[in-house]
Order: structure tokens, then C-alpha cells, then sequence
């Protein structure tokens, strides 16, 4: 079955690191959700003969829009859902009211992601942050008594300034929170062109070293181990059975369609992009001109590199049997040299049944990636 992302680009101000698509305005709000439907219309056929078993709404920040449109997109994504489709959405702390997580509860969302990225506030005001460690004590709160039992929550390693005890307090708040079932900790990415890029190359804050980040990383897995989080992707940490659906979509090479403006989609070995512009967006849907820019059409091979670089980022790796009906080849006899190369260099395993990365190789993933690329 297919899985559905829809991308609301619009924020309530920009987070200092983000190279999302996102805008402040949202004058056009209606417009764009009215043309994400039509969107998502014009692809019934597919979705009808599919289905669908998992939905992110991402952003941006969903939750700044009116609970309505929410609702309405889901109201027609429904038509193709399976029963126990998972259904995530994104949510600020600063924009969480009651109202919208129930209407969010009462719409067929089963899933909620609160963005934390850090339990301090010194280190929250830094990256542009609006919310507070209050603000999402709130949502997170609301988030229990509206009734949501998987609560995600996003964390980053390696913020500006943080020591080590600093990021220790971010984990052992979270690990207070007895209702998350969910945690993923992404390492900082500094992007250019973006606040955080201009603040960090002109020394108005520092970044911990790659050691400091390491350190930190490992602790963050010592930790929720402890507390029973199990690490199924290098970033994602869930209590059991509780693994998101819709990411291991993605790292499973299987099939999604994106809707709205930047939204990706991979069907029928055909990866593409939506044009990252809202207006231009709304105005092609409008025109019934597609949307569709950045068309790749994978071939076999490349389908390959790709299966295996996403698959080595869950903790169980390739499958070899899995990889060989799929592809009807046999993984180690085309990668054999690469393959031996890195299980003597320590950065991949490998045994009867799967290759994956070993905890060094993880830390190194990189160098992984560039022997099937």
C-alpha cells in the first residue's frame, strides 16, 4: 500500500536551521489547502487501486493553519485508507490549543510529533525557536488529555553551545515524560543560506566538536535503551511497537506519493519533486499544468545503491534473502570487494541472514555510502 505525505509549508516564523520550504505568510491558506485536494483527486485512481496505510502531514508547521483544513484533507484521503492506517501529524509547541488536537484526534489522527530539539531554553532562543520548555510541557500535556497514545518527539544533537550535561538534561527530561512512545534525535545540519549558517561562519555562536557530538550521541542510546527505547534507525528510538509506519516507508524503498508544494513521491521506479513555490503551485493546479520538476527515472542499478545506503540505516540492515528476490541478484557476489573491505575496517557486519552497520559504522556512515554509490 501506498504512503501519503502532505507538505504544509506554512510557519509561524523560520527556525534559524531549517532548509525546509516553508513561508511566514499565509494569506493564501485556503487557496493552497483547496488546491492540495484537487491534488490529491487527481491521483484517485492510484490511491483507490493501492491504498493507503500511512499519512504524514509535515511542514512547516501544520499546526498554524485553521484545525478545518485538516480536517478536510483528511476527510478525503480517507476514501483510500486501510483500518489501521497510521496517520501522523506535526506539531509547535506555541501553536497547540486544545481544540485543534482534538479536532486533529477526531479526524483519524492517530499519531502526533511535538518538536522539542532541546529541554533549555537558552539554547532554544538560539535556534530561533518561539517555543519555550513551558510551551511544550503545554502541548505535550494537552496532547495526553485529548487522548493521543504514540507521541513523538524530535530532538537535535549538536545545538550551539551545549555542553554535554546540557543535552543530558534534554534526555532525562524526555525520559520523564512517560507518554512518549517516540523519539528521534537528528545530529545538526548547518545548511547554507540560512540563519544558522550566518551566525555559526561569523562567530556569534560555536558548535560542539564531532567528539563533544559523539559523546553525546552515545549517551542518548545508553539512556534510552535503559528505558527501553529500542534504536531501529541510526536516528529513531521507539518503545515496541511503536516504530513509525510512514519513515520506514521511506527507508524501506517502498512507495509514497507527496502533495503540495516541495512534496516528493516515488511510484513505479519514478522518484520526483512538486514545484517549491506556492503560488506557482496553486496556479498550475489551478491550470491543470503539472507540478511535477526533477523527474528521475531509476534504472535497476540505481535502484539498487539506493535500497541498500536506505535499508543500512535500520538497525537490522539488509536482508540478503529479502534483497535477492527483489532484485533476483545476490548481494555480496556484486559487492563482494566493497563489502569485505568494510567488514575489515569495522564499519559493517555481516552473517548469514543480513549486512548492517556495526556501532562504528554508524558514526562513520558516510564512508559506508561511498561503496555503493
Amino acid at each position: 500500500m501506498l504512503g501519503v505525505y502532505i507538505h504544509i509549508p506554512f510557519c509561524a516564523s523560520k527556525c534559524f536551521y531549517c532548509d525546509f520550504y516553508s513561508c511566514i505568510e499565509k494569506t493564501n491558506e485556503q487557496e493552497y489547502i483547496d488546491a492540495v485536494i484537487n491534488e490529491i483527486i487527481s491521483e484517485a485512481d492510484l490511491l483507490s487501486t493501492r491504498g493507503v496505510d500511512s499519512i504524514y502531514i509535515g511542514g512547516g508547521t501544520p499546526s498554524v493553519i485553521n484545525k478545518e483544513n485538516i480536517t478536510k484533507l483528511l476527510d478525503v484521503l480517507r476514501l483510500f485508507c486501510a483500518d489501521d492506517t497510521e496517520i501522523t501529524i506535526e506539531v509547535n509547541p506555541e501553536s497547540v490549543t486544545y481544540d485543534k488536537l482534538k479536532a486533529y484526534l477526531d479526524a483519524g489522527v492517530n499519531r502526533i510529533s511535538i518538536g522539542l530539539q532541546s529541554a533549555n531554553d537558552s539554547t532554544l532562543k538560539k535556534i530561533g525557536r518561539l517555543a519555550s520548555l513551558k510551551d511544550f510541557e503545554n502541548a505535550y500535556n494537552i496532547a495526553v488529555e485529548v487522548g493521543f497514545k504514540n507521541i513523538s518527539c524530535d530532538v537535535i544533537i549538536g545545538l550551539p553551545d551545549e555542553t554535554i550535561d546540557m543535552f543530558e538534561n534534554t534526555v532525562n527530561y524526555l525520559l520523564r515524560l512517560e507518554h512518549i512512545t517516540h523519539i528521534s534525535a537528528y545530529s545538526l545540519e548547518v545548511h547554507e543560506n540560512t540563519k544558522l549558517d550566518f551566525l555559526v561562519n561569523n562567530n556569534f555562536v560555536s558548535l560542539p566538536t564531532e567528539t563533544t557530538e559523539r559523546e553525546m550521541k552515545y549517551l542518548l542510546d545508553r539512556k534510552l535503551e535503559m528505558a527501553g527505547f529500542n534504536r531501529y534507525e541510526i536516528s529513531n528510538y521507539a518503545k515496541d511497537g511503536y516504530n513509525s509506519k510512514h519513515n520506514l516507508k521511506y527507508w524501506n524503498q517502498q512507495e509514497y506519493l507527496g502533495f503540495g508544494a516541495a512534496a516528493s513521491s516515488f511510484v513505479n521506479s519514478v522518484r520526483y519533486t512538486n514545484v517549491s513555490d506556492i503560488n506557482k503551485y496553486v496556479e498550475n493546479i489551478n491550470s491543470g499544468v503539472s507540478n511535477k520538476q526533477d523527474i528521475e527515472e531509476m534504472d535497476k542499478l540505481d535502484l539498487i545503491k539506493e535500497y541498500i545506503i536506505l535499508k543500512l540505516r535500520l538497525r537490522q540492515g539488509v536482508n540478503l534473502l529479502e534483497f535477492k528476490t527483489r532484485f533476483k541478484q545476490d548481494m555480496y557476489e556484486l559487492y563482494k570487494d566493497a563489502i569485505d573491505k568494510l567488514i575489515k575496517q569495522g564499519l559493517i557486519a555481516k552473517d548469514e541472514e543480513n549486512i548492517h552497520l556495526t556501532y562504528k559504522g554508524e558514526d562513520l556512515a558516510n564512508i559506508v555510502w561511498q561503496e555503493f554509490i
